[in-house]
This record gives structure tokens, sequence and C-alpha cells, in this order.
């Protein structure tokens, strides 16, 4: 029987520009840092002579591993479109979408719209991408408007 959520895995180019990203940027924590190689991790990811480099980080209750297979010098073969199956964006729930994105769009991330409510009560969202083409969701949730 399934049991919990443990993490969701992303493959980066840079390590430490993407921990800064998700540290400095979203203000997630590291949680733990790890180094994997051999074949034993090379047959569980069915990648050839593997050697990861990982860092995992954590926002309540949600963890992101982070793994660099050392891919620095490899070029992208194509990018996942929005609307292909799989894992396609991270949402972050905010306090201040239209804040947020005004502070990340200063720091030169690329939005696809301004925050903007998309359904009847909420919640304002917009999407950016950040480092190795990773969609980013800020997610206000909108109080309900009082009854008179």
């Amino acid at each position: 029987m399934i049991q919990d959520f443990v993490h969701v895995g992303i493959g980066v180019f840079d390590l430490e520009a993407s921990v800064r990203f998700y540290t400095e940027v979203l203000g997630m924590q590291v949680d733990y840092r790890a180094q994997h190689q051999g074949d034993r991790i090379s047959r569980v990811v069915d990648v050839q002579n593997a050697e990861l480099n990982i860092c995992v980080v954590r926002k309540g209750g949600m963890c992101l591993e982070l793994i660099d297979y050392g891919n620095a010098g490899k070029k992208i073969r194509q990018y996942k479109d929005q609307d292909s199956p799989g894992l396609i964006h991270l949402a972050m729930k905010v306090s201040d979408v239209d804040g947020e994105y005004l502070r990340l769009k200063s720091m030169g991330y690329p939005f696809n719209s301004p925050p903007m409510v998309t359904r009847d009560n909420g919640p304002k969202i917009c999407y950016f991408r950040g480092p190795d083409n990773v969609v980013v969701e800020l997610y206000e949730v909108l109080e309900a408007p009082q009854q008179r």
C-alpha cells in the first residue's frame, strides 16, 4: 500500500545554480546532499556509468530532489511542452502573487502572463520558467467575498 509522498526528482544542468534558485529565489531549505555512483544506481536509474550529485530541498511538506548527472555540456534535445503528458509544472503557494511576480520579473525570469484569476473564486496565478526550463506556478488563494 502506498503510504505517502516522498519527493519529485528534477534533472538539472548545474546543481549549484539550481540550489541557489530553489533556496534564494523560492525560499526552500536544503534538506541534504548525496552522491551516488556504481553498478547498482546505474541499474536503478537505467543510465550507464551514472554519477549522481544530489541536493534535496524542502518547503513545508514538499521535497524536490535536484539531480545532476554531469549534464553541463549536454545539449537539450527538446523541451517538454506545457500541454504534453507527464510532469509539467511545480505550484508554489504565495501570499502576494503580484509582489512575487514583480520581484521575479525584475530578476529576469520569463513569465507567460501577469498574474490573473482564471476561474470564479480564484486562485490568482501566473507561470514562469526557472533553471532547466522548469515551469513554476505562483498560486495565491483569494479570500471568499464577504456575505452581507
